[in-house]
């Protein structure tokens, strides 16, 4: 029992830095779900005529045939009318060409481009999508992902919000489906980690490049600002394309937004554990810099969060039960930390049965960090059989 007890003593620092962190984490999930606006809110403000701007919707599409159907028909559904919409096939190995091309035979704004053969330095979809603002016309330029459905009202509202307020660079926080168990578990932890660790409304007037979250799957540009920052040419070989385009939008003192937008964007599924697993993998360390010290410090704050105070509360239990007072502390971080992954799970419609297994949520998704450490660093990932290529890892 004396060793429990001084196990416990001997992690005080630990447990108070974890209080500190959890109820920073706390206030700002409390902070964004009072301040980051939905997509929807404040449009019926509006003053002034309907902006009638031609939206060139670019979709960069890789063996998608599964999903391009559903982006395409949601896409053409749009009520905003002044739309091209162009679809650039990669080298595609499946139907996903068929698929559009029958799109493009039923809608004349529906237009396939070839893709041309991937050139040293870029990585696949950044390259696409440079080859498709090559061909846009479009005032406004919108990037979207082939597994990306929108309702139908989505890039009217969005246009709206652009033009009357300014905006440079207006991107959605999407709603994530999952079909697979790793999606059921990650997805929450990806959506709480973007709601609940950035202070969104100071990110929309602050200067600081870093204090940002741009989603590739919807990415509207004013072409002026795309064209300004260097588009997809600036971040070639980048594979976190979406984060560095906003980052430089803000570093340029351009107006950058983000809304949340669960009934407005919807994200669909993986094909299964392994592509969800590897997909997730190739963003991480690229978020972190491919820095190992960023890596150790994240996930150690990560793992701290999640299983310090189950860990001190179980050892209080079984071997120092009449400790109420370190009892109800352990207790109370548990709730600091848990309750803004409820908000997230109720927010971004994930099951709630995740709050309860948010350890297990932290710790695959430091199985999947680590994986995407090792693979980066070995020069071994790969996607829709591409090598991807990184950048060294670096301490």
């Amino acid at each position: 029992m004396r060793e429990s007890v001084d196990l416990i003593e001997g992690m005080g620092f630990q447990f108070y830095l974890a209080i500190v962190l959890a109820a920073g984490i706390f206030f700002i999930a409390v902070f964004n779900l009072r301040f980051l606006n939905s997509l929807g809110d404040s449009v019926s403000s509006f003053d002034g005529p309907y902006p009638k701007c031609l939206v060139s919707i670019l979709v960069p599409a890789r063996n998608e045939e599964k999903n391009i159907r559903q982006c395409l028909q949601a896409l053409i559904s749009q009520n905003h009318q002044a739309t091209e919409i162009l679809v650039l096939d990669d080298w595609s190995t499946d139907n996903t060409a068929k698929a559009v091309q029958e799109f493009a035979e039923y809608d004349s704004r529906v237009r396939m481009i070839k893709g041309a053969e991937l050139p040293d330095g870029w990585t696949g979809k950044n390259w696409a999508s440079y080859q498709l603002s090559q061909e846009a016309a479009g005032e406004f330029l919108l990037f979207i992902d082939a597994d990306t459905i929108l309702s139908s009202k989505t890039v009217s509202v969005a246009l709206m919000h652009a033009v009357k307020k300014s905006v440079d660079l207006l991107t959605i926080m999407p709603k994530r489906t999952a079909g697979c168990v790793i999606e059921h578990i990650i997805f929450p932890f990806i959506d709480w980690v973007t709601f609940c660790w950035v202070p969104m409304k100071i990110a929309h007037v602050s200067n600081n490049s870093h204090i940002s979250a741009t989603f590739g799957p919807f990415m509207l540009f004013r072409r002026a600002a795309y064209e300004a920052i260097g588009g997809y040419a600036a971040v070639r070989g980048n594979t976190l394309d979406d984060f560095e385009l906003g980052r430089i939008i803000k570093r340029r003192g351009l107006r950058w937004m983000l809304f949340v937008g669960v009934n407005w964007v919807t994200i669909l599924p993986y094909k299964g554990n392994i592509d969800a697993f590897k997909g997730v993998s190739r963003s991480i360390f690229p978020a972190l810099y491919y820095r190992v010290s960023l890596f150790v410090l994240l996930l150690t704050v990560v793992l701290g969060l999640g299983l310090l105070p189950l860990f001190t509360l179980a050892i209080g239990v079984i071997s120092y039960p009449e400790e109420k007072d370190n009892l109800f502390v352990s207790l109370a971080l548990i709730g600091l930390v848990a309750i803004p992954w409820f908000i997230v799970c109720k927010k971004f419609q994930h099951s709630l049965l995740i709050v309860s297994l948010y350890p297990l949520s932290i710790v695959l998704m430091a199985v999947v960090a680590f994986h995407s450490l090792v693979t980066y660093s070995f020069g071994s990932t790969h996607w829709k059989g591409r090598k991807v290529i990184g950048q060294k890892a670096r301490f």
